[in-house]
């Protein structure tokens, strides 16, 4: 008799299935909870980042302008047109139409190839937050100068975290890492330019990288 009651109250002090169940449940809210506050405060960091980075671009290109009395546009692009983008456009296969390399190079004292010229004063100091998109591949902006890798055609700007679309044609961007170019549009004709870069929604400026 006295076996069988040491035998209830073991049995009593352990959990059952089902409270072990709840509690896994709980658990695992509780870490879902948790990883979509950080993935959001991850894109919210991003986008503070891209926009500061905007403005620091804007004053750049206003000190160049004073200086030399034109906008940094790139070799190939015409004054005669109303608006010069000197940004890396996508096209409906993903793929890059041209980079702003060109101009980020001038604003960074340096010449086309990225490399340092003593007689190019930098407008922009800090390029550390800046990376460089070449094809699908991504590093950060100084590690292909310590390389000497950069060409006119080459896209700069910062890898972005997209959220999550209903939108079937662009859901699988939706899971993946892309890239955020900047976009400078010159207009000429207002003698007016400005500089913006894309938002995590914003999947017609960026590039898929996986």
């Amino acid at each position: 008799m006295k076996l069988f009651s040491m035998v209830g109250n073991a049995a009593k002090q352990g959990f059952t299935l089902i409270e072990l169940m709840v509690v896994v449940v709980i658990l695992a809210t509780l870490v879902g909870l948790g990883a979509i506050g950080v993935a959001k405060t991850l894109r919210g960091a991003e986008n503070t980042k891209r926009t500061s980075f905007a403005r620091t671009m804007t004053s750049a290109i206003a000190a160049y302008k004073n200086e030399t009395g034109d906008y940094p546009v790139p070799s190939d692009g015409n004054p005669d047109n109303k608006n010069v983008l000197t940004y890396g456009t996508v096209d409906s296969n993903n793929s890059i139409d041209r980079g702003n390399a060109e101009v980020v190079m001038l604003l960074l004292g340096r010449d086309e190839s990225g490399a340092r010229q003593s007689n190019k004063r930098a407008y922009i100091t800090d390029s550390s937050m800046l990376y460089i998109c070449q094809g699908r591949r991504v590093t950060k902006l100084d590690d292909a100068l310590a390389k000497g890798g950069i060409s006119a055609s080459d896209m700069i700007g910062f890898p972005i975290t997209m959220a999550k679309t209903t939108n079937n044609r662009k859901k699988s961007l939706s899971k993946a890492r892309a890239f955020a170019p900047l976009k400078i549009t010159f207009d000429f004709d207002l003698d007016d330019y400005k500089v913006t870069v894309a938002g995590e929604g914003d999947f017609n400026n960026v590039v898929k990288l996986n």
